[in-house]
């Protein structure tokens, strides 16, 4: 029977003896721990572990029966990934298309381990895309009800056996109900300037106060506005002789590195949310 790689994702409340338990688990179904990462947040007394190892299914099966039957007792929040089964992504995108070339361009290189199941604008300009990379584009206005809109989102995401969306600069919001549906399943990119600047142009507005300092910020989307667990963020310093066209350029460049690395963390099932906060192992 064929080897196949597994991730597990583990948190519990602290307690002695998990990694031993965990490790002797794998041992005993004879898995081959690839790697193993874990970590103790003293400050809610909450364990955390991912581990990778490969296995027949026939084992990966009974380490599934295993914690099945010994997580009630140790309060234990778990979940078992099969890598040969790659995630199918939907990118959602406005006009700006940085974000969007970035996600394709990895993924034809070979950076991220999944499959773009679709594209889904607002607008039509950037449809092109979808036919150079192989990707079917939607096309879903915005000029009319958001639930309208949404609904049509739910049948693309089913039609395309999506199993979550990346918001590659989609500049619309989404509602209450569709990113509670969609709990953690939906990966945003922002600019995070110190200070924000909200409204139009923000690298603009940057500019003219003389930011020192851009940055960027991908995070699960929820129904507060770029208030959703933090992924990943980074930070630019600001050459005092850039423009504000170089400033944008490099605004382009922090979003775009920040949004793949979010979403290669979040494909690599190394982050972990706890009562609204990420772990990243």
């Amino acid at each position: 029977m064929a080897i196949t790689r597994y991730i597990l994702q583990i948190h519990c409340p602290d307690q002695k003896g998990l990694i031993a338990g965990t490790t002797q688990v794998l041992a005993k179904a004879g898995a081959n721990i690839i790697d193993l990462t874990q970590h103790t947040a003293k400050d809610i007394e909450t364990f955390f572990l991912r581990a990778v190892f490969e296995c027949e299914p026939s084992a990966a099966a009974e380490i599934q029966e295993h914690f099945e039957s010994i997580g009630p007792h140790l309060s234990l929040t778990w979940q078992l990934y099969d890598t040969s089964k790659v995630k199918r992504l939907a990118i959602f995108v406005s006009k700006t298309d940085h974000c969007l070339y970035d996600l394709l361009l990895k993924h034809r290189d070979g950076d991220l381990p999944c499959e773009f199941s679709c594209i889904v604008s607002n607008h039509t300009e950037l449809g092109p895309v979808g036919g150079t990379f192989g990707v079917p584009f939607y096309y879903v206005p915005s000029n009319q009800d958001k639930a309208i809109s949404e609904n049509r989102f739910r049948e693309i995401i089913k039609e395309t056996n999506s199993d979550g969306i990346v918001l590659a600069r989609y500049m619309q919001i989404l509602s209450a109900e569709f990113t509670e549906e969609f709990k953690y399943k939906v990966v945003n990119i922002h600019h995070g300037f110190l200070p924000a600047f909200k409204g139009a142009k923000p690298y603009h507005q940057a500019w003219h106060k003389g930011v020192k300092i851009i940055g960027a910020t991908a995070h699960f989307a929820t129904e507060d506005l770029d208030q959703g667990p933090i992924i990943c963020q980074d930070v630019q310093r600001v050459p005092e002789t850039a423009s504000i066209d170089e400033l944008v350029e490099l605004g382009k460049d922090i979003e775009k590195r920040t949004l793949s690395t979010a979403v290669k963390l979040w494909l690599e099932h190394r982050v972990f949310v706890y009562e609204g906060r990420t772990f990243i192992l």
